[in-house]
């Protein structure tokens, strides 16, 4: 029976120390896996603290990049108001001269429209005149009508069906048509003899130089535009000019070339032609 007990006593023990050393490994493990826990605990609250931190750096960039854009947006709008503004005030500034203009304009018109006129019969009219060219072209026409300037010798270019005629003289002449081509042919400019008509209307001028006009077209039904003096033409002319609605330039170019021409009867075809386009 005594060894039977120190069997079991010897058990016991040996079961008795394998015990501790289970405990003692047990916390030892667990020492060591509190030690590991605690180790890493510093890395995992350092992360967790880096996320506020780096939240508070980039929360000032953000509201400086805003207030930075708002800033930006406003200096702009200033700018363009400031030159919108200045266009406007440009386009102001330079308005008046054409509201000006139409108001002079507007009262042009107004001095036409109080203008008293009055129509003068035009009769059909007719002479023999001196032909230096016919041509389908006005520039053609104006070539050789420049030709005849350069020896100071008076023309008219006289359009009549889709034609460009170019006459150098009249019977209404000191001389007479015949002695206008004979001289022309001697300074080898072409002429030919052709009886010109001027077909019959109505003409529209300032009522207070009727008389003046009808005279007018009383010489040249007669030929005799001649006859009438230098000082009579020169008052006819300042008459014209000073007449309210009397601003036909072409009808007064007519009447001044009457009052320098001296011969080949040129003045009747400038003022029956002048006439002529004055017609209603």
């Amino acid at each position: 029976m005594a060894q039977k007990n120190n069997k079991i006593v010897i058990s016991y023990n040996r079961d008795k120390e394998t015990r501790k050393e289970i405990v003692q490994a047990k916390k030892e493990q667990a020492a060591t896996e509190a030690e590991k826990i605690q180790e890493r605990r510093p890395d995992s609250y350092s992360k967790v603290r880096k996320i506020p931190s780096f939240q508070k750096r980039l929360s000032p960039f953000s509201y400086k990049h805003v207030s930075l854009s708002i800033i930006t947006a406003i200096v702009v709008s200033f700018a363009l108001g400031f030159i919108l503004l200045k266009l406007f005030v440009t386009v102001t500034e330079e308005s008046p001269p054409p509201e000006s203009n139409v108001t002079s304009g507007n009262q042009a018109q107004s001095q036409s429209a109080g203008a008293v006129m009055a129509g003068v019969e035009l009769p059909a009219l007719e002479s023999e005149v001196v032909q230096s060219g016919v041509f389908t072209s006005l520039e053609t026409a104006e070539e050789w009508q420049g030709n005849l300037t350069e020896q100071s010798l008076p023309s008219v270019i006289w359009k009549q069906q889709d034609q460009y005629f170019l006459l150098s003289g009249s019977a209404d002449g000191e001389d007479g048509v015949d002695k206008v081509a004979a001289d022309l042919a001697d300074m080898d400019i072409p002429t030919y003899l052709k009886t010109w008509e001027v077909t019959a209307g109505e003409v529209e001028v300032p009522k207070s130089q009727t008389g003046t006009i009808e005279s007018l077209i009383t010489h040249l039904q007669e030929n005799t535009l001649h006859t009438v003096s230098v000082e009579e033409r020169e008052k006819i002319l300042n008459e014209w000019k000073e007449a309210d609605g009397g601003s036909h330039e072409e009808f007064e170019a007519a009447l001044k070339g009457w009052v320098d021409e001296t011969n080949h009867g040129v003045s009747w075809l400038s003022l029956a032609k002048s006439l002529e386009s004055m017609k209603n």
